[in-house]
């Protein structure tokens, strides 16, 4: 397979689906199945108020499985020299090449809660710095001194013994939509990862480097299929006026994009924004039979899609192992 597909533990909105253990066992649980499963690897995300470490989580998945950890940076939680150590760390002892997710945060409101007040173009301008030294310290020559000044970092003559050969240097993605975000993945060269797209809407070319993010539900039938979204993802008036309210808050580009497909009626069949609009998820799902999701992502792999981040739903079945079927027959 020409593609890197890695997984996410979906958020849960709704508790008739929570499970009977913590969360953290509940990811540890996942990462044991994604071990026996064709995905890449997990992406492990990062949020102001949820209470999982992702570098714990990727030392986890390094230590117990084969898989890939897809890490999630924001840098209102971390220093570039913590982010720089962790990765030397962890890729020279495991000899296992990690990959990065760099965001910028989520609702305005989050970032108050955090007294983070820069506005976005400010945010990607810091995201900018924080990749810098990142990159730089990761390549620089063993026992030379390191210097950086900027408007949101400065490191003054630092001896960083940490450098990582080719192989092992990390893979870069920056998540967004926005023209900040536009103009920072093009001036790094890195891989947007963005919301995966309708196909009357798929317009890739040649110097774009794409990942795609959604979620999946699929069954042998699109029937069947259906019926388990409409399980999952039922009506219910407070709370898609909270997704509204959530969507008018952002500060995410995606996010308004998303909502203004559905405006204009962006469903074909398998794409789907009934989760997203009815709250209980925050990106597109592709829900149909496995013919019919297969054929949809394998479209995504022949435009030239070069990694995708799908969600797993938590519907109270074993949709890790039934995304997995539609996986295994893509080339």
């Amino acid at each position: 397979m020409s593609v890197q597909i890695f997984n996410l533990l979906g958020i849960s909105r709704d508790s008739i689906f929570e499970e009977k253990v913590s969360f953290a066992q509940y990811l540890t649980d996942f990462i044991e199945q994604t071990d026996t499963s064709t995905f890449a690897g997990t992406l492990l995300p990062e949020s102001i108020e949820g209470p999982i470490n992702p570098w714990f989580f990727a030392q986890e998945m390094l230590s117990k499985s084969s898989k890939v950890p897809f890490i999630a940076i924001n840098p209102c939680f971390v220093h570039p020299l913590y982010v720089v150590r962790n990765l030397y760390n962890l890729s020279t002892f495991y000899q296992r090449r990690i990959y990065l997710n760099f965001i910028t945060g989520g609702s305005a409101a989050d970032s108050s809660k955090i007294g983070d007040s820069l506005f976005k173009e400010a945010k990607y301008k810091r995201l900018a710095e924080f990749i810098t030294i990142v990159q730089e310290l990761l390549t620089a020559k063993e026992n030379e001194t390191y210097s950086f000044q900027g408007d949101f970092y400065t490191l003054d003559q630092i001896v960083f013994k940490g450098s990582l050969p080719s192989a092992l240097q990390p893979v870069f993605h920056i998540a967004g939509s926005s023209e900040f975000a536009q103009q920072l993945i093009q001036q790094k060269g890195m891989t947007q990862l963005k919301m995966g797209e309708p196909l009357s809407n798929l317009s890739l070319n040649a110097f774009q480097k794409i990942s795609y993010h959604f979620g999946v539900i699929t069954r042998e039938t699109s029937e069947a299929a259906q019926e388990v979204l409409d399980t999952f993802s039922k009506a219910n008036r407070k709370r898609s006026i909270l997704q509204h309210i959530s969507i008018q808050q952002s500060q995410s580009v995606w996010k308004q994009q998303v909502y203004d497909r559905h405006k204009n009626s962006a469903n074909d069949g398998v794409y789907n924004l009934q989760p997203f609009v009815n709250g209980y998820t925050d990106v597109p799902y592709l829900v149909g039979s496995y013919a019919a999701v297969r054929d949809y992502m394998q479209t995504y792999v022949n435009q030239g899609v070069e990694s995708m981040i799908v969600e797993i739903p938590k519907t109270g079945h074993n949709e890790l192992q039934e995304i997995n079927n539609v996986i295994q027959q893509l080339s």
